[in-house]
Formats: C-alpha cells, sequence, structure tokens
C-alpha cells in the first residue's frame, strides 16, 4: 500500500526433490484452492543429469531431501553442483535412498504443461550457473532471483543483493551505421563507480543484506535500446553485422567495468571476498565459458 510496489517471491527448486511434481501444478488455474499458491512464481534449478537423462528418456529419481546428505561432509544434494552433483545423485540411487522413481521426460512433459498454461516454472541450470560465477570460491549458489538476471550466493547471514543499472544503447548509434564505443566504454565506467557508490549509501532493511552487499559488492550493468540502435543503423536483426555489434558492444561494457573496478580495487582495495575467486586467479567471465574476445579494440 501507500503507493509502494508489493513484494514478489520466486521459489526454486531442484527437480529431484519428492515434491516436484505437485510444486508445477501451484500456480495452475484449476483445482483445489488450498493447493494453489498463485501469488508467488515458481523456478527450477536444473542440473545437467536432468537434462541428459531427458535426452535418453531414462528413469529420473525423487528424493526427500532431508535423506540426501553425506554423512563425512555434511553436504546435501542441494548443496552440490557437476560432478560432485552427478557422483553423489548416483550414489544415493543406488542405495535405494529415493522415494519414487519416474521418467524423465514425464517429468519434462509435466514442466511444458505448466509453462504452457502459466508461464512457469522459470528455467535455470544449476551446474552452468555455478560454473560461470566468479563467487565459486563461497560456496554453491542455490538460485536466482525473480527476473534471473543475476546469479549470486546467499547463506543464512547473507541475503544476495543486485546493484543494477541499465544503458541505453541507441543513444551511441548513428545513422551512417557508425557506433560510439569510446562513449559506450566512458559511460560504463561511470555507471561502475556510481553503482558502487551505491552500495555504500543505500538503505538496508535488514542487516542480511548489508553484510552480502559490503562483503561482496556484486553489481550488475544491464542494457537496454539494442534492437533501437539495429534501426537506428539499419542493421536487420539476424544480419551478421548486427551479431558483430552485439558482441562488440558487451566486450566494451566488459572491459571497461572491469577497468573501472580494478582502478576502484587500487584506490580502496579489494572486496572481502576477492581472493580465491575465478576472477583473482585471472579467470575473467570469457574464460569461464570457453571464449576469447574477438575485436581486438581493447
Amino acid at each position: 500500500g501507500g503507493g509502494k510496489r508489493k513484494g514478489s517471491f520466486a521459489m526454486y527448486l531442484e527437480p529431484w526433490h519428492g515434491d516436484v511434481f505437485d510444486f508445477l501444478e501451484l500456480k495452475k488455474n484449476h483445482g483445489k484452492e488450498e493447493q494453489r499458491a498463485r501469488d508467488l512464481f515458481y523456478a527450477l534449478w536444473i542440473p545437467d543429469l536432468f537434462m541428459q537423462r531427458v535426452k535418453d528418456n531414462a528413469d529420473w529419481t525423487l528424493f526427500c531431501p532431508n535423506e540426501v546428505y553425506d554423512a563425512e561432509t555434511g553436504k546435501g544434494l542441494m548443496d552440490v553442483w557437476g560432478d560432485e552433483f552427478e557422483s553423489m545423485y548416483k550414489k544415493f540411487e543406488a542405495a535405494g535412498k529415493g522415494l519414487k522413481t519416474v521418467k524423465a521426460q514425464q517429468l519434462w512433459f509435466r514442466v511444458l504443461e505448466s509453462q504452457m498454461e502459466t508461464g512457469t516454472p522459470y528455467m535455470l541450470y544449476k551446474d552452468h550457473c555455478n560454473r560461470k560465477s566468479n563467487q565459486q570460491n563461497l560456496g554453491t549458489i542455490h538460485c536466482s532471483n525473480l527476473c534471473t538476471e543475476i546469479i549470486e550466493y546467499t547463506s543464512p547471514d547473507e541475503v544476495a543483493v543486485c546493484n543494477l543499472a541499465s544503458i541505453a544503447l541507441n543513444t551511441f548509434a548513428s545513422e551512417d551505421c557508425s557506433y560510439d564505443f569510446k562513449g559506450l566504454y566512458d559511460v560504463t565506467k561511470v555507471a561502475t563507480r556510481n553503482l558502487n557508490k551505491v552500495i555504500n549509501l543505500n538503505y538496508y532493511p535488514v542487516k542480511e543484506a548489508r553484510n552480502a552487499n559490503m562483503k561482496h559488492r556484486p553489481i550488475g550493468l544491464g542494457v537496454q535500446g539494442l534492437a533501437d540502435a539495429y534501426m537506428i543503423m539499419r542493421f536487420p536483426f539476424e544480419s551478421e553485422k548486427a551479431k558483430q555489434l552485439n558482441i562488440d558492444v558487451f566486450e566494451t561494457m566488459y572491459f571497461a567495468a572491469c577497468e573501472a573496478s580494478c582502478e576502484l580495487a587500487a584506490r580502496d582495495g579489494p572486496y572481502e571476498t576477492y581472493e580465491g575467486s575465478p576472477a583473482s586467479k585471472g579467470q575473467l567471465q570469457f574464460d569461464l565459458w570457453g571464449v576469447k574476445p574477438t575485436s581486438g579494440r581493447w
């Protein structure tokens, strides 16, 4: 009330959870009201193993999360990813810990049915999200947010915060088919510095949010107006020129943001949890994706 935007919640569940079929029903427009929760938003946090089982039309085992903990490490299936997840999942399968076994495609088609009826669940891929995260040194990331644009670490004493800004790409496009990459570079550096200031000046409703923001200082620079830039420059949306501009824009922004971040670190010191992160080892985002910058501009 009071002219304020109401809060929204996104609930994430991994597809091995024993309640996943009921989870997929919660937003549907039919059924018993006491078995629905339509004001929430729903998402699946999907390991690669599930998609491989779908592809192979293989069996998929559902578990109670309280029954799938490794006694030696204290980790559960939700706490691991990649090869460690696959090994643990198969171990619990072989040990007969499952509640139920279904065909992976049976669950997959229920997901598609729910998406067609409700637009949910959102689909995020657990292994890829963790594999490409600069917060790998903190622990396993368990979810994203409502809009699925950030992937950040959370814990009982840390609520992840997204500090976001958006750059209008069309403002750097010209009708003579040129693009002002120097202008984009300069604005990106300004935005990076300003977002860093926002972290210090912001109001935090709970201490857990402040803890996370001050320790990790995460920022996100988004864009708008890429299609408008294509129109201004007369680039067909799927043309090679459009694809190259897309690459060059984000290469420029990433370089500028990293450079501004390095300058801030030289002045203020690195953020508290920097040591051990992929970036601290020289692994930047394109390294984690297995690609290399191509323009030679930077």
